[in-house]
Formats: structure tokens, sequence, C-alpha cells
């Protein structure tokens, strides 16, 4: 308040440029000091710096309200990008699932052209190409094992011949060496004998001959570790294909073997029943001599369509069970999708908010306790902290693989069991359909036999008996490539849903990684307000320190001119004594009544000098007073600068508030100064006081002097008594004055103290509340760092089985392009290979 007022019951003042003025008035005093848009009223009844105080309580509390809001904002703008977030990951879902239901749309219209076209080639030829005889079986096999012995003879063979080429190397070098040595030895002779006048030319010579032998010879050692390791990587390659090749022929051994018992268990009950129909017949061959032949020429005709229909029913199926399991495949990852966008019920509530009770909080810790605690146990109580949260972490996230699994397991049981069902109805309709059509065509038969004409042809019997046989083989032979197909098709949708859940896995993990970075960048930024916050605030209590340094100058500045006025008033006085000395002098009749009014002016003054002790006493408890608040400044400063050590040790990043606190520190260091430049003012002041004594001293001497003096004046002792009566009055008001003076100096002092200590008390709640912020923020980046990891390493895993599933998958086409002679009796076998191959080739460029 540079140009404002103030009044109050006692007094009131507005403030000058200086921002100082003084009022008196009969009841008492009022002051207003005004600088920087501070105010200070002090008054009669001790009420100073209550402004002050409030205007800080407001401030705080508006910054507050501000930070508050501002939290409230930010996880506003959180919980709108982890919605924008889903629904991009939404979006991603359902492009993905689109892909894959494209492409398995486009493997099932290649699965129906298969069967179109192996419909189409049996039923075409109407022989039974895919079922060997059991002599045709067996003559492949015996053709398939010479091949197998052929070629394991073959690498035997090469073995041989690479050990052979070995051995003659070695010996080769060996010769080479041994001939190497022979020439040196022979040089060396030859040197010895030389004349002695070519010693030096012959000393230089051998020397660069030996050079070159040691070259050759390194060169040699070279060339025979070159070629031991070529030899050893030919070894190292026969073992990988001799195991590659055992392995893929023991697997091929096994499946040949189950085709062979499955078909055998097929052809057995298949004879048996036709053998059984067959003997029936023949059994019932007498009798019946009139039938209506036309009839069951035309339920012969509708056989063909019966077997059709029940092709048609063994194909249906299949198509029924690839819809399903692209049901299956949709309602899979719209479950993972829905069970990865809901947020995770640990760590928020109902409503989307954090929820308290997980989130460790740091205004829960006993600050108190870490103030009196030391680095080390410090450290350790962080540390028992931080091993407490990565407990729970763990034990979240067993429990939330432990629900995975279970949900997994759920999930696969009602596939498996729906997949059976669905399975054992179809075959019980087949089962149902095929008696129906062998019970036709035993009547048939039955009905044909008592035919006159067909009795005595066996033959034309025995030729329906094989064709029965072949079209039984043929259905077999079908239903076997139906199966066949079957789990291609199962196989390749487990690689697509795999390869789409790892998809999904990444993409989660990018965005989780994008979000954590987000995260942390907005942290910086709520870290740099506060900083910013902070420097204000204390800007805005050093100011207000400094001004009132400046006031307390200021008033120290106006009791040292009182005591000068009352100084000057005091030689005025001894002036005034003086002139009535001479007139005293004159005065001598006047001297009993002087007398006795001079024993009660004595009176007086030595009360007086009582009531002047009183006041050198509270001026020396006054400076007792104000070197306890120098020493409680100096423990204030000595927890300040532990504070700072906690600070400086807790976190690096706060330098800048260190420098702040040294800031603060220097001002305190220089109120201190000031303090003791006021205490140097009150020994003036004291000083002053003294020799105010002294010369009270002095004026008392002179009064004896004049009460000697004034036995020759008693002719004037009433106008004498009249003029020290005023005196003295004047005396009493201006000690009256002093005192009152002196009092509210005390008063001003006492309330500025009360400010300090309040302004502390703020300091170092700002520094409590720091502390908490560099906890939260500690634990912030601890959480954000183990999240990065397990991203990290969830990413390195998840690339891992790809890699691993890849390398699989390659060693399946080399195996089966290895065997591409034998497969291709196999129809639509080699064209999923091309597939294969395209779909490794294609990963590799993108790769």
């Amino acid at each position: 308040m540079v140009n404002g007022g103030i009044s109050n019951g006692y007094g009131s003042g507005v403030s000058c440029r200086n921002g100082l003025e003084h009022m008196c008035s009969g009841n008492g005093l009022g002051q207003v000091y005004s600088e920087n848009g501070l105010e200070h009223v002090y008054s009669e009844d001790g009420s100073g710096g209550a402004g002050v105080s409030e205007n800080v309580n407001g401030n705080l509390d508006e910054v507050l309200e501000d930070f508050d809001e501002y939290m409230e904002d930010i996880s506003d703008r959180l919980m709108i990008s982890r919605m924008v977030s889903d629904s991009v990951i939404k979006g991603m879902v359902t492009a993905v699932e689109q892909d894959c239901v494209e492409r398995i749309a486009a493997k099932e219209l290649e699965l129906a052209t298969l069967k179109e076209y192996l419909q189409s080639r049996e039923v075409g030829t109407g022989k039974c190409e895919g079922v060997r005889s059991p002599m045709v079986q067996k003559d492949y096999d015996i053709a398939k094992f010479s091949c197998s012995t052929s070629v394991c003879m073959k690498r035997e063979k090469m073995r041989g011949d690479l050990n052979a080429l070995r051995n003659l190397a070695r010996e080769e070098f060996k010769k080479v060496k041994r001939e190497i040595e022979h020439a040196r030895g022979s040089n060396s002779l030859k040197k010895i004998g030389s004349s002695s006048e070519l010693v030096g030319l012959g000393g230089i010579l051998q020397e660069k001959q030996s050079e070159g032998w040691v070259n050759v010879n390194k060169m040699l050692h070279c060339l025979k570790t070159t070629f031991d390791t070529v030899c050893k990587k030919v070894d190292d390659i026969l073992l990988c294909s001799d195991i590659s090749s055992c392995e893929s022929q023991q697997d091929i051994e096994l499946l040949a073997k189950v085709e062979n018992v499955v078909t055998q268990t097929i052809f057995r009950s298949l004879r048996e029943e036709v053998e059984e129909n067959l003997l029936e017949q023949n059994v019932q061959l007498c009798g019946v001599q009139n039938i209506n032949w036309l009839e069951k020429f035309n339920g012969m005709a509708t056989l063909g369509t019966k077997l059709d229909a029940i092709l048609k029913s063994l194909s249906m199926p299949e198509a029924e069970l690839v819809s399903h399991g692209s049901h299956d495949f949709d309602y899979l990852h719209h479950k993972a999708v829905a069970n990865h966008a809901t947020p995770p019920t640990s760590l928020y509530g109902e409503n989307g908010t954090v929820d308290e009770a997980n989130v460790h909080v740091a205004e829960s810790y006993d600050f108190q306790q870490l103030k009196h605690m030391g680095k080390e146990e410090l450290v350790g109580y962080f540390n028992n902290i931080i091993t407490k949260m990565k407990r729970d972490h763990e034990s979240d996230l067993h429990k939330n693989t432990e629900e995975y699994f279970r949900l997994k397991r759920e999930y696969l049981k009602v596939k498996g069991s729906f997949a059976t069902h669905r399975k054992d109805e179809e075959f019980d309709a087949l089962r149902k359909k095929i008696p129906e059509v062998i019970s036709k065509l035993e009547d048939f038969l039955s009905e044909n036999e008592r035919f006159p004409a067909l009795i005595n042809s066996l033959e034309s019997m025995g030729k329906m008996k094989h064709r029965l046989e072949s079209l039984l083989s043929e259905n077999h032979h079908l239903r076997d490539c139906l199966n066949d197909k079957e789990n291609e098709v199962k196989c390749l949708k487990e690689q697509v849903s795999s390869a789409t859940s790892e998809f999904l896995q990444r993409s989660l993990a990018e965005e989780n990684m994008v979000k954590l970075v987000e995260n942390l960048k907005s942290a910086e930024e709520d870290s740099r307000i506060e900083t910013s916050l902070n420097e204000e605030i204390y800007k805005s209590a050093l100011r207000e320190q400094i001004a009132q340094s400046r006031d307390a100058g200021q008033q120290l500045d106006n009791l040292q001119q009182k005591v000068l006025i009352d100084a000057e008033v005091k030689t005025c006085l001894e002036k005034k004594s003086l002139e009535k000395e001479n007139e005293l002098r004159l005065e001598v009749e006047d001297k009993e009544r002087l007398n006795r009014e001079m024993l009660e002016v004595r009176i007086e003054m030595e009360h007086k000098e009582k009531l002047a002790m009183d006041l050198s006493v509270l001026l020396s408890k006054e400076r007792e007073q104000f070197e306890l608040a120098s020493r409680e400044l100096i423990t204030l400063r000595e927890d300040a600068s532990r504070q700072q050590t906690l600070v400086t040790e807790s976190n690096k990043e706060l330098e800048s508030l260190q420098s702040q606190h040294l800031e603060t520190l220097e001002l305190i260091e220089e109120y201190k100064m000031e303090m003791d430049e006021l205490d140097q003012k009150l020994d003036q002041t004291e000083g002053l006081l003294t020799e105010a004594i002294r010369e009270r001293n002095k004026a008392s001497s002179i009064v004896q002097e004049m009460h000697d003096k004034l036995s020759l004046s008693e002719a004037r002792e009433q106008t004498l008594k009249k003029e020290m009566e005023m005196a003295v009055n004047r005396f009493s008001k201006i000690f009256a004055d002093f005192e009152w003076r002196v009092s509210e100096a005390i008063k001003s002092n006492s309330s500025r103290l009360e400010d300090t200590s309040c302004h502390l008390n703020t300091l170092t709640g700002m520094a409590n509340v720091l502390r908490r912020t560099e906890l939260m923020y500690k634990q912030k980046l601890n959480r954000r760092n183990t999240d990065i990891q397990m991203a990290e390493s969830e990413v390195d895993l998840l690339g891992d089985e790809v890699d691993a599933l890849l390398r699989l998958l390659e060693k399946i086409y080399i195996a089966l392009d290895h065997y591409s002679p034998v497969l291709k009796h196999y129809p639509g076998i080699i064209e999923i290979l091309e597939l294969v191959r395209r779909e490794l080739s294609g990963e590799a460029t993108m790769t």
C-alpha cells in the first residue's frame, strides 16, 4: 500500500513515499509501514503482522487450489487419451480380423477346388488309384527301403571318399614339409662350405632365405588348417543331413504304419460284411420268379445318387467345421480385445479413477520419523517399501497368468467337446445311411439271384463284388483325404491365430511404450511447473522478509532521532538552570522554603532514577530476547542445512532447489548481520541512556549546588517553585513518552519475530511438500521403469517364438520338399508345399 491509509481506535496514519509516518493521539499510537505491496499494522494491543500472515495464507490457498485444478485437468486428459488409444486398438484388431477372414475364405475356396478336383477324378475314372493292394504296397515298401538304403550307401561312400581325400592331403603336406626341410639343410651346408671372402653377403642372404622359409611354413600351416576346417564342416553337414533324413524317415514310417493299420481294419470289416451279405443272398436264391424288375432297376439307379449324397455329407461337415473354427477364432479375438480394453480392476475402481488403497501415496509416510533418520536408515526404509511393491506386483502378475491359463483351458475344453460331438453326430448319420444302402443292394442281389437267367452267372456276382470293394475303397480313400485336409486346415488356422495374437501383442506393447513415453513427458512438465511455483513462493517470502528488515531499520533511525531530540531538550534545560542559578544568587531569602521543596525534588529524582534502572533492566531483557531469537535463527539455519543435505542426497534432479535454498541461507545470514547491527544500535542506545543518567547525576549535583546557593534566594521561592513544578511536569511527560515508545518498539520487535517464525513454518511446510512430491515421482519412475522392462522382455520373447516357429516351418518345408517325388502320388500336397514356399519367401522379404 504505497498511497493508502489505515485507522484504528488509537490513531491514524497515511503512508508517504518513504513508507513511514507516526501519528500520536491522546489514546495511543498507530503506525503504517508500506513497501513492495506489503502492509504491517502495529497497535498498542500487540496485533501486528496479522495482515501479512493472512495474505500469505490466502496466497497459499489459491496456489493449492490452482494446483488441484491442474492435477484434475491432467487426470481428465489422461482418461481421454486412454479412451482414444482403446478405440485405435479396436480399429486395428478389426482390421486384422478382416484380413484373417479374407485369408481363411481364400483357403476355403482352394480346399473346395481341390475337393471338386478329387471328386471329378475319382468318380470319372471309377478306379482305385489311391488304394494299393497288398502286393503293390509291399512293392512300394521295398522300393522305398531300397531308395533309403541307396541314399545311405551314397552318403557312406561320400564319407569314405572324404576320409581318403583327407588322408591323401595330409600325406602330401608331410611330403612337402620334408622336401622343404631337405632343401633348407642343403642350402645351409653350401653356405658353410663357401669361401671366407663372401661371409658378410652370405650372412645377409642366409637371413633373407630363412625369412622366406618361415613364410613358406606359415603358408603351409594356414593351408593345412583351412583344409581341416573344410573337412570338419563337410562332416558336420553330412551328419546333419543324416540326422534330418533319419528323423524324416522315422516320421514317414510311423505314418505309413498307422495308415496301413487303419486301412487293413477298414478292409477287413467291409469284407466280412460283404461276405455275410453274399452268403445270405446265396441262401435266399430260390422261390420268387415273378418280380417287378423295373422297380429294382430304378432302386439301383438311385444308389448312385445316394452315394453322391453321402459324399456331399462327408464334404459338408468339413465346411461346417471350417466355419465353426472361424467363428471360434472371431470369438477368441473379441474376448481377448475386450479383456485388454477393460482396465485392470486392481489399479482402477468402478468409475475409472485410481484406487487409493493400491497407490502408495507419499503423504502416508511419517515425515517426523524420516527427519530423525540417518542416510542408511532412509535407504533401508525405502528399499523395504520398494521390495513390498515388487512383491505385490509379482503376486498380481501370478494371479493374472493363472486366470488366463484357466480361461484358455476352459475354452479348449469347450471347443474340443463341441468338435467331437459334431464328428460323432456326423459319423452316426453316415453309419445309418450306409446300412440302408447295403440293405438295398442285398435286396437287389437277392432278387437278381432269383432271376432265372442270372442263377448260373456267378462270374457277374464276382464282378459285382469286386466293384463294391472298389467303391468302398474309393470311399475310404476319399474319407482319408478329407481327414488329411481337415488336419491341414486346422494347422493353418492355428498358425494364423498364433500370428494374429503375436501381432496384437506386439502392437499393444508398442502402444504401451508410447503411452509410457507420453506419461514421462507429462511428469517432466508437471515437475517443471512445480519448481517454477516454488521459486515464485520463495521469492515472495524473501521480499516480505527484506521489507520487514527495512522497516526495522527505519524504526531504529526514528528511535535515534528521538534520543537526539531528548538530548537537545536536556541541554536547553541545563541552560535554563544556569540562568536560574544567576537569579538564585540574588534570592537568598527564600532558602528555607527552597530546602523543603528540594527535599521533595530529591525524592522525586530518586524515584525517576529507579524508573531509569527499571528501563535498563527491561532493555537487558530485550537484548536477551534478541539473543534467543538469534540462537533460534541459528538452529533454524542448521535445520535448513540438514534438510538441504537430505534433499541433495535423495535426488540429484533438485539442484535448482538447492541453489534456491543456498540463496535463502545467504539471506538468513544477511538477516543475522542486520540483527547484529540492530544489537549494536541497541548498545548505542544503552550508551546514550547511560550518558543521560550521567547527565542526570550532573544535574543533581548542580541542583545541590543550587541548594547551597538558594540560601541567598529565599525571596523568590514561590516563583522558583512554580518554574520547578513546570520543569518536573515536562520531565515526567518526556519520560512517559520515552517509556511508551520503548514499549511500542518491544511490541513491534516481538511481532516481527512472530512473523519470521510464521514464515519459517511456511518454509518448512513447503520443504515437506517438496519431499512428498519427490517421493511420489520416484515411485512413478520406478513403476514406469519396471513396466518398460517387462514390455521389452515380452517383445524379446515374442520375437524368439516367431523365429523358432519360422525355423520349424522351414525344416518342415525342407523335409517335405526332400520327399516331393514320393508325395506326388498324394494330390494337393504339392500345391500346399508351393503355398508354404511362397509364404516363407514373402515373410523373408518382409523381414
